[in-house]
């Protein structure tokens, strides 16, 4: 078998579990650099004390809702076979649009306000591409 067959005939969820790695690498680099470039790494709701955006707490954020969403394509694959990937594409999205604007609502510094949507779009442009991916017919 030659390195393209195995490069096709590789399971989905290799790819799938080496984009969750990569957007969790990239998040985790954007903190560090955030945080050595002074960014005050706090943030509120309306109405609420400010929390720290930890470092664990970026990764956790990542790998849980990173899962969710290859947990949700998963699901879609099963139950609505020709239609997963738009469906799980335009949920995608949605998301992406949910999550990101709150941002601007969030009480933080206009750097803080920054990090917080590069972080998401750091997410999205890795995971969307890869788990919103058409499967090989089998």
């Amino acid at each position: 078998m030659s390195q393209l067959d195995e490069r096709v005939a590789a399971p989905a969820w290799r790819a799938r579990l080496i984009a969750l790695g990569v957007a969790l690498a990239a998040t985790m680099l954007a903190w560090v650099v955030a945080d050595l470039a002074g960014v005050e790494l706090r943030a509120s709701q309306p109405g609420q004390d400010a929390v720290p955006i930890g470092l664990v707490n970026v990764a956790a954020s990542v790998v849980l809702f990173g899962g969710l969403g290859w947990l949700a394509r998963v699901i879609l694959d099963r139950f609505a076979k020709r239609r997963a990937v738009l469906i799980w594409r335009i949920g995608a999205g949605a998301v992406f649009l949910l999550e990101v604007f709150p941002v601007i609502l969030t009480e933080a510094t206009v750097g803080t306000k920054v990090f917080l949507a590069i972080l998401h779009v750091i997410v999205a442009v890795v995971l969307i591409p890869v788990l919103g991916r058409r499967l090989p017919e089998a």
